[in-house]
């Protein structure tokens, strides 16, 4: 036959009623749609717990060595795939007076330029000093603000936020002042995600090699320890609930396509009784097939689509391509189960299937 007589065969049954479009597509649509939604709430779990261990500070690394750290080797660190921002960091001696608040001396640090991306990624160290929001919110000190101190005006460039949910104190109630000079730091900051295996020998490399041998060994921390040393995200993802979502679809969606075809095998015996070739049969309940499967397909990625932009975080597009493969494997399972199911049938069993309907 050819292709076009092929569709209008397919086409006939499909509307006539007796390929069930409407029965095994509302099927399937309702197990990938059911699918779908239940796999990218679970996804949504796993992308909110990455975003909480980053935001926390649990993703930043230190290298704590007084007087030892060189600012460029941390602030180089950047270069390195993964690291987001690095910055070196030194108490700046005594803590600095703030006009409208004299009883009450800040905390001042010094910073190297690229440290304000540790802390604050938007903000422009250019523009002037950093304030914790806490500070800027008692100062009444936003963005742009210049302040009076004890060492003449401060502009400040921006506030940055350092509740008390784990991380190291000292930053919480603090003024961060940029500075050029490569003269040695105490500390280095990286923040990197993914996380970096060797991290602990890249902030190993920033320490001065002219610090001769009587030093206390550096310390190597995490900013916020309390959620845990590492993510461990790819482990909980692979043992997620709903990790089976797409195999099931594809056996679902089998067992339907194998249904669709087994319930119509005495047309189909017919149909080669009637001198209708083997391949013609097969390519006709492949095209009913697609039609109801691709259909719920369609839908059903509307309905991943819908599901991942619904979703909180910010990695929408990740999620839905997380979740495409479960209509994909719908659609393929569909049309593998019509195919089996067609190839079994026999022109020899048409007797036994009229005796059997």
């Amino acid at each position: 036959m050819r292709l076009r007589a092929l569709l209008r065969e397919a086409y006939r049954d499909t509307v006539g009623g007796t390929a069930r479009f409407a029965t095994f597509g509302l099927t399937l649509l309702l197990v990938l749609a059911g699918l779908a939604v239940a796999d990218a709430a679970a996804v949504e779990q796993q992308v909110v717990a990455a975003q909480e261990f980053r935001a926390s500070g649990a993703a930043t690394r230190i290298i704590a060595a007084e007087g030892r750290i060189d600012p460029a080797a941390c602030e180089v660190l950047t270069t390195v795939p993964g690291v987001s921002a690095a910055g070196a960091i030194r108490a700046s001696g005594e803590p600095i007076v703030v006009r409208s608040l004299p009883g009450a001396p800040v905390p001042a640090y010094e910073v190297s330029p690229g440290f304000a991306r540790v802390v604050a990624p938007n903000a422009d160290v250019a523009a002037g000093a950093l304030l914790s929001k806490d500070l800027a919110d008692d100062l009444d000190a936003p963005a742009g603000t210049t302040l009076l101190t004890d060492r003449g005006e401060m502009r400040i460039a921006a506030a940055f936020d350092y509740p008390t949910d784990g991380r190291r104190a000292g930053l919480g109630y603090a003024v961060l002042a940029a500075t050029p000079e490569r003269t040695a730091f105490d500390e280095c900051w990286v923040s990197a995600w993914p996380e970096i295996a060797n991290i602990r020998a890249l902030l190993l490399g920033t320490l001065r090699a002219d610090g001769g041998g009587q030093e206390e060994p550096p310390q190597l921390v995490q900013l916020n320890a309390s959620l845990g040393e590492e993510f461990g995200g790819g482990t909980t993802f692979l043992d997620r609930p709903t990790r089976a979502a797409v195999p099931v679809a594809a056996l679902v969606a089998l067992g339907l396509g194998y249904l669709s075809v087994r319930l119509r095998r005495l047309q189909l015996a017919s149909a080669l009784h009637a001198g209708v070739t083997r391949a013609d049969a097969v390519a006709i309940q492949l095209l009913e097939a697609a039609a109801w499967a691709g259909t719920a397909c369609v839908i059903g990625a509307g309905f991943a689509a819908v599901a991942a932009a619904a979703l909180t975080s910010a990695e929408s597009l990740a999620v839905f391509r997380a979740l495409a493969g479960i209509p994909l494997a719908g659609f393929a399972g569909a049309l593998s189960g019509a195919a089996i199911a067609a190839v079994e049938a026999r022109e020899r069993q048409l007797l036994r299937f009229f005796k059997e309907r």
